[in-house]
């Protein structure tokens, strides 16, 4: 979706020559010779210091970001005050999801200079590690600081949405994603992930134009597609969830998660076989995937191969513990295969992990 090196502009140095800095030097009494050279070394060292931010900024580039962290740390240790290299070592360690890190030294910057950009970075990072309080007053700031600066506001407003959003204060969200828009016409991203508040408020309809809209910005958006084939599946148009899941998959042969949520309308359809080729394609393409796992399993369930779905439901529940409808089902294919006290304990760790069903088995099996 975003990344920090699309909207935070790199600022390369240019070097000072060596002769520029010397020319005009000339004999003087002992005292001003020994002050021209102090000047000399000490521009030499801002030299050297630009040096290495340059060569950082290289780095960052090319995405190797412990070499731009080192050349970044001893640009900082030669030129302390130095906050385009506070920034972008901030930006590194973003990119590796040190975002404590990231967060000190974005704090390093605003102490140097107070800018929209400065604040944004920051924000990101606290949004990121969930920070959200702290998140929403830096975009804030951002916004407070240049307000002009379309773009920066844009960002701010798209941010303060995904924030209220991981809070599921949906109506804020929107707010925010519309601002956002409002600075930002063509904000593919504003659009899609105000239609997914909508989906999660179950104004589906509004949700299909914005994913409609996102897409005729960004033909590409993969996204896009399977969560709008997300909504036409909860409206029951399976064909239309279909296509759009398909559609998502072209864009993008490893999303897993439109393999499996296409195999769940193929199942609802009785099309089992296509269902499993997508289940088997998701955990192909993420074999970690508990979901699919437990997908494939309630398909074998479904045929009556209850060792094979129990197969499928351990390694759903290998991947995750809490996965509670893995212990449900696990526990229904036990008590066809007649494990009356493997079913009932099975059932007991689902109602634990708050799967109502699994009460109503407790009470009529495990008495």
């Amino acid at each position: 979706m975003f990344t920090m090196n699309k909207i935070f502009l790199l600022l390369i140095i240019v070097f000072i020559s060596n002769t520029f800095l010397i020319k005009n030097v000339k004999s003087q009494i002992n005292t001003n010779v020994l002050q021209d050279t102090i000047k000399v070394l000490t521009k030499k060292d801002k030299q050297e210091a630009e040096k290495k931010y340059n060569q950082g900024v290289i780095m960052l580039q090319s995405n190797k970001y412990q070499e731009s962290i080192a050349l970044f740390d001893e640009a900082i240790k030669i030129k302390t005050k130095f906050p385009e290299a506070f920034y972008n070592r901030a930006t590194a360690k973003f990119e590796l999801d040190n975002y404590v890190g990231a967060i000190q030294d974005y704090n390093y910057a605003i102490i140097l200079t107070q800018t929209s950009k400065y604040y944004l970075a920051r924000g990101i990072s606290k949004y990121k590690y969930k920070e959200y309080k702290g998140a929403l007053r830096d975009f804030n700031e951002a916004i407070n600081i240049d307000s002009t600066n379309l773009e920066y506001v844009a960002e701010s407003y798209y941010y303060n949405g995904c924030v209220n959003f991981e809070m599921k204060k949906y109506d804020k969200a929107i707010s925010a994603y519309s601002k956002a828009i409002s600075k930002k016409q063509d904000y593919a991203f504003a659009y899609h992930d105000r239609g997914s508040c909508y989906r999660m408020t179950e104004k589906y309809q509004d949700a299909l134009t914005d994913y409609r809209k996102a897409i005729q910005l960004n033909p590409k958006m993969a996204i896009a597609f399977n969560n709008m084939g997300s909504v036409k599946k909860l409206l029951k148009d399976y064909q239309g969830a279909i296509t759009d899941y398909s559609s998502a998959i072209a864009l993008d042969t490893i999303y897993y998660v439109a393999y499996n949520n296409r195999g769940i309308v193929f199942k609802e359809l009785g099309q089992f076989d296509n269902a499993k080729e997508d289940f088997d394609n998701a955990i192909r393409v993420n074999p970690k995937y508990a979901i699919a796992y437990g997908n494939r399993g309630n398909l074998k369930f479904k045929n009556k191969e209850y060792e094979q779905a129990i197969g499928d439901y351990n390694k759903a529940i290998n991947l995750n513990p809490n996965y509670g409808y893995g212990f449900l089902n696990r526990g229904i294919c036990k008590e066809m295969l007649r494990d009356s006290e493997g079913a009932c304990k099975d059932w007991s760790k689902a109602d634990e992990l708050g799967v109502s069903a699994a009460g109503n088995y407790l009470n009529a099996q495990c008495k």
